[in-house]
């Protein structure tokens, strides 16, 4: 049986209120943002500047009122076949970027499947996508350590920051279960039986402003223990390369910004897990409330 971690003491409050100023910058909805109502269900969050490209560019049913900008199709096929039309010609006239060829469902409050879409567009629609990250630890002569991977120089959102040993997205189809499983293989080269200690441990909802739209993904976050015989190896070419990191040298990125902020959003979780963090400090209580269900409505 692995041991379970355990940290001599927790950070200093100069850390707290650092990384606690941190997250009051980076996370929260920054700017003005309309609501998106797809076949009358508040799905999305528009800024400004996409809002009002859907009111030229959408060819069905729209209106506009005080509680948001409404689309409406016969189905969710038709909407979602629309949505993604949309969003194909909006690559091609060169306004959405990252395209991946890749599509996440898009859900009501219960977790129903409504629809797939294109998950370069759920940045400009502030649609919610849902992600896997991995907290992988390690002891080192009796002290635990952190195993953090630094992002390909060539990836298209936060190229050359640190993350965490395992994260992406999960596909259209996908259960979350599988999703890490698959994303620990292409990322760290981990196999079923070097997860043996794999466990899902929290999920919080990941809301912030960013350049293509809004951030808006319930992270589902697990922990693993490695032995000390077992370094992740990348295999996709997502992850220039592994580190094991001390909590001195992990708090130290942090602090200078080195990580991305999904990242370090989950790190600090397992912090908090790891009674690194005062209970009573705003950062602890903050993460804390970001803890969301299973199923979440925007």
């Amino acid at each position: 049986m692995l041991d379970t971690p355990t940290f001599p003491q927790p950070l200093s409050e100069a850390t707290h209120d650092a990384l606690w100023q941190w997250a009051q910058n980076a996370y929260g909805l920054a700017g003005q943002w309309q609501t998106l109502w797809l076949n009358h269900l508040p799905l999305g969050r528009l800024n400004p500047s996409w809002a009002e490209r859907l009111r030229r560019d959408w060819q069905g049913d729209i209106h506009e009122d005080a509680d948001g900008l409404h689309l409406q199709a016969g189905s969710w096929l038709a909407l979602g076949d629309g949505l993604q039309h949309l969003a194909s010609e909006w690559k091609r006239l060169g306004l959405l970027h990252g395209w991946r060829d890749e599509r996440f469902d898009v859900c009501d409050a219960e977790g129903q499947v409504l629809f797939a879409l294109e998950r370069a567009a759920f940045r400009p629609f502030g649609l919610l996508s849902h992600a896997v990250h991995l907290n992988g630890l390690s002891c080192r002569e009796g002290e635990w350590h952190f195993w953090i991977g630094r992002r390909s120089p060539h990836k298209a959102v936060d190229p050359d920051k640190l993350d965490n040993l395992v994260g992406g997205g999960i596909a259209s189809g996908e259960d979350i279960t599988e999703a890490m499983l698959r994303e620990s293989e292409e990322e760290a080269g981990l196999t079923p039986p070097q997860l043996s200690s794999l466990a899902l441990r929290n999920r919080m909802h990941s809301l912030r402003s960013v350049a293509r739209g809004l951030h808006n993904e319930i992270l589902h976050i697990f922990d693993v223990i490695l032995p000390p015989d077992v370094h992740p190896e990348n295999l996709d070419g997502e992850v220039a390369a592994f580190t094991l990191m001390s909590i001195g040298q992990l708090v130290d990125a942090m602090l200078n910004r080195h990580m991305m902020a999904d990242a370090q959003l989950v790190t600090l979780d397992a912090f908090r897990r790891f009674h690194l963090l005062n209970p009573q400090h705003p950062l602890t209580q903050w993460l804390q409330q970001l803890h969301t269900p299973h199923s979440y409505a925007v």
